[in-house]
């Protein structure tokens, strides 16, 4: 008897262990009433369309690709860069908008942007656009024009140095580390 009462009073000591060790900060369904709005926030994409001019080019989902960037010798081609969602509906990722905090270090921002490598430099070269902070004070000619500021954050151009075929690897970058980095090389081929 006096076994079974030890073994109980064990067990019911390890279960008071066990629940004063789990307090109410380790419950994941419990409002910890912190404020997650600083946590990072990442685009997710799971394809891109490619455009010249509006039209498409060149689609790549979950695998899948159909087209080329495809242009002559001494060309240049200004390329948009749309991404597909998981419905394959097409966004542009935008940045977060900034608070009036002069304690926040801008140097460390966080800001979307296209990164493109592994390409035959010798065939193409490629410029891409650089993400420009706009602070102005009227609002309303802002909001006008910030489709066309967010477009031209994913634009780039590629130029024909010489015919050959190459390929693109595509990344959207977040800050210092890839958001999206497409399953496939992009085709390009640049013809005399």
């Amino acid at each position: 008897m006096s076994t079974c009462f030890f073994r109980f009073t064990l067990l019911l000591l390890a279960f008071a262990v066990l629940f004063a060790a789990c307090g109410e900060d380790d419950n994941p369904i419990i409002d910890d009433g912190h404020d997650h709005d600083d946590e990072p926030f990442h685009a997710d994409a799971d394809g891109f369309v490619l455009k010249v001019d509006g039209n498409q080019i060149y689609r790549q989902f979950e695998g899948e690709h159909e087209g080329s960037i495809t242009l002559k010798v001494g060309e240049e081609l200004d390329v948009l860069a749309t991404f597909l969602d998981h419905d394959e509906e097409e966004f542009l990722p935008e940045n977060p908008e900034e608070e009036d905090d002069h304690d926040h270090d801008h140097g460390e921002e966080e800001v979307f942007a296209l990164a493109l490598s592994a390409f035959d430099s010798s065939i193409i070269e490629i410029h891409l656009h650089e993400h420009e902070e706009g602070h102005e004070d009227d609002h309303a000619e802002e909001d006008e024009h910030h489709d066309e500021e967010l477009a031209e954050q994913f634009t780039f151009e590629v130029e024909g140095l010489k015919a050959g075929e190459t390929t693109i690897k595509f990344q959207l970058m977040h800050g210092d580390h890839a958001d999206f980095t497409a399953a496939l090389m992009i085709p390009v081929t640049v013809t005399p």
